[in-house]
């Protein structure tokens, strides 16, 4: 049996959806050995070891809807896959294979004001058309599921909630090396705020500055490390904001600095106003650093109890919240004995469980 995937999100530092996908594939392939997984991309990718997956790079310089509806459909049509797996929001217009989409939010129909208006009007229609050919459409969390239903005429049905899980490498590595890789970014023997994610408008990333710039007055120390790329509209201008001494701001960092990026943070800032699931606080909690978050859509939903939570993303509030992660021990501890009990909930194995499920049905019906 052929599996295609679009890969196109992939790339040597993944993430968000090529996160998911590079997560993802290798235990399929494990579950499904007689199936071929074509991950069909426009970049150079790292290999994978399986043998039954396999990566077609198909070059294009006209952005994702040109590749989609070019190369990749016409790739499609070579490979003529028995499933294909449209990680992306979107399937080609004139798609005719059976299809397992991921919505993962539908913030472009949601909020079209933080989107250039072209772009979000026609993100609508394709994801509109998208919806109405998917056999099964997943998304991450019953917000999103209820805000698919809310904006699309689709069939309750055919849409599924798959909670995201992290992998094993997510965990907290020795205080040596924490503290080696806290001097080599310069900041040994600082208190540190993380923030890691696209900068959007709706993350509230100049409150979070402007709220740390408050905070240093009684924690001197205190830093913002900030990972993400700059992909706010209309345009903050990140870069002039974090030229102060006290910030760090990188465009992305390696997968293998991950665990320890988050393990040397007094707290991880995600302060959202929309969300289809939040990835980042699952994995700072995974290694033993407490989310602080906005208390709106799935991250709400999701983290209840498992962080502190602040309800708007006023710079007072957060202010006073990020003094609670850095001195309130207590509900630390006891966010931490509430995690426990959850992890099992979050981990990829199960994440890979219930996928494999959705996937059962049409590897019988090809057998």
């Amino acid at each position: 049996m052929k599996i295609a995937v679009d890969g196109y999100e992939m790339a040597e530092r993944f993430t968000g959806v090529g996160r998911v996908i590079h997560n993802l594939l290798p235990s399929l392939s494990l579950r499904f050995p007689s199936c071929t997984f074509y991950i069909l991309t426009d970049k150079d990718i790292p290999e994978f070891p399986q043998k039954n997956i396999q990566t077609i790079r198909l070059h294009s310089k006209k952005g994702y809807f040109f590749w989609q509806n070019g190369p990749f459909h016409k790739e499609l049509k070579v490979l003529e896959p028995d499933v294909l797996i449209a990680f992306n929001y979107t399937v080609p217009l004139f798609s005719r294979w059976k299809t397992i989409l991921y919505e993962h939010d539908v913030s472009f129909a949601a909020h079209p004001e933080w989107f250039n208006r072209l772009d979000a009007k026609k993100r609508k229609f394709l994801v509109k058309r998208s919806l109405k050919k998917a056999h099964t459409v997943v998304t991450v969390s019953e917000f999103s599921r209820s805000e698919i239903l809310k904006f699309y005429r689709v069939d309750p049905g055919k849409v599924k909630v798959l909670y995201h899980g992290v992998e094993d490498k997510f965990t907290h590595p020795g205080e040596r090396e924490i503290r080696s890789w806290k001097k080599k970014k310069g900041l040994e023997g600082k208190q540190v705020i993380g923030f890691l994610g696209s900068i959007f408008n709706r993350r509230h990333v100049p409150a979070l500055a402007e709220a740390i710039r408050r905070l240093r007055y009684e924690f001197p120390d205190l830093h913002l490390y900030a990972i993400g790329k700059d992909l706010t509209h209309p345009p903050q201008n990140i870069s002039r904001l974090f030229q102060e001494e006290w910030i760090l701001w990188e465009p992305s960092i390696g997968e293998e600095e991950l665990p320890l990026f988050y393990s040397s943070l007094e707290g991880l800032a995600y302060l959202s106003e929309y969300e289809g699931f939040g990835l980042p606080p699952l994995e700072a909690l995974f290694c033993g650093t407490v989310p602080l978050l906005l208390e709106k859509t799935a991250l709400k939903e999701i983290y209840t109890g498992l962080a502190f939570m602040v309800e708007e993303p006023d710079v007072s509030l957060i202010r006073d919240a990020l003094k609670d992660v850095l001195v309130d021990q207590e509900q630390k501890r006891a966010i931490f004995e509430r995690f426990t009990k959850k992890r099992s909930s979050f981990t990829l194995k199960r994440f890979v469980d219930e996928f494999s499920q959705l996937l059962n049905p049409f590897i019988k019906e090809n057998a």
